[in-house]
């Protein structure tokens, strides 16, 4: 069981890459996480102080995160924000029309482009492709009652059905020639 009622899974060159579920991002650029739980829970079962889980909590971190940095895109629930380490960057790359079935949205930073596509199906679902300067693909999606730990979680949503979606909103997700 998953630590909040939303998840998600992240693909590399079309692999899944599962700690990049539930991850975080630190101040040195890093990742960390583990698939289905909260990062602070992780940390306190890893024996790590609670003063310093505290203060890893003010450090990015979201149901999914993409990118070998330094760019980083991170859904979170059913938006996305992209980072330059940990410092987020602006402006924001929201959903701002919740009456339209889908929305799209692209971005590009230091050469990362980014492709976001956000769904009303039988939920709100974000969708992501961020495209890296030496050619890696990173695709992933995240929302209600799906993804990490919310397989067999009984809310009704289907992990399977957002792993068709994604796929066929970017297909070919293998690494581009730069």
């Amino acid at each position: 069981m998953a630590y909040s009622y939303y998840g998600g899974y992240g693909y590399r060159n079309g692999a899944r890459v599962e700690e990049r579920s539930d991850c975080t991002i630190t101040p040195d650029g890093d990742t960390y996480g583990t698939p289905g739980s909260y990062p602070g829970f992780a940390l306190l079962a890893a024996s790590v102080p609670h003063a310093e889980v505290v203060k890893r909590a003010e450090w990015p971190s979201g149901h999914v995160v993409l990118g070998d940095g330094p760019v980083y895109l991170v859904l979170r629930k059913t938006y996305a924000t992209l980072y330059r380490g940990p410092e987020p960057l602006e402006p924001p790359i929201d959903r701002d029309d919740y009456e339209a079935e889908t929305v799209e949205k692209t971005a590009e930073v230091d050469g990362v482009k980014v492709k976001l596509v956000y769904t009303q199906e039988d939920n709100y679902y974000v969708y992501a492709q961020l495209v890296q300067p030496d050619g890696n693909v990173w695709t992933g999606f995240s929302g209600f009652g799906v993804g990490a730990g919310l397989e067999d979680a009984g809310y009704g949503y289907s992990t399977d059905d957002r792993e068709v979606t994604l796929a066929s909103l970017f297909p070919s997700p293998e690494k581009v020639q730069p």
